[in-house]
């Protein structure tokens, strides 16, 4: 009897143990595909998108001393999301299509003070791209990125 289970023990223990040398001497799982701004962006929380558009535009005019005017103070921050392809090509979001689009307004933080349109960026994340864009949206007397992305209608395409 004592032959039998010291028989059976060492059956289990082989056995354990052959099991074990294959999951050693399996191929370790390949590497995930690098991601661009944009899906690491989009794979965030709605709020943290925003804060990491400030800090990629920080990081921009840090390295662009020509941006200007500095960006001092963040007045507000906003997504314009993913820019259609049927958004105006004459405006500041047309060369942006397929590119994930946060506005930052830079200024003072007193609300009687009115908002500069020279003061507004928009941070641009473009699919695959491991760097920002970043474009003002100076006007003369009002920004050339409305908070209602200016969409034109597709028309039927002309069949011969």
């Amino acid at each position: 009897m004592k032959l039998s289970h010291f028989a059976l023990t060492a059956a289990a223990l082989a056995l354990a143990a052959c099991g074990q040398q294959t999951a050693d001497t399996e191929a370790p799982a390949a590497p995930a595909a690098p991601q661009g701004l944009m899906e690491q962006v989009q794979a965030m929380a709605p709020e943290n998108q925003l804060v990491f558009a400030t800090t990629q535009l920080a990081a921009y005019q840090q390295a662009h001393p020509e941006s200007q005017p500095p960006c001092q103070a963040v007045r507000g921050t906003e997504s314009r999301g993913v820019i259609p392809p049927n958004i105006d090509p004459n405006s500041a979001y047309g060369p942006y299509v397929g590119s994930l689009v946060i506005s930052v307004q830079c200024g003072e933080l007193r609300t009687a003070t009115r908002m500069d349109p020279n003061q507004q960026w928009l941070v641009v994340f473009a699919p695959g791209a491991t760097e920002v864009q970043v474009a003002n949206c100076g006007g003369e007397e009002r920004s050339r990125c409305p908070r209602t992305l200016p969409l034109v209608e597709i028309g039927p395409t002309p069949t011969p």
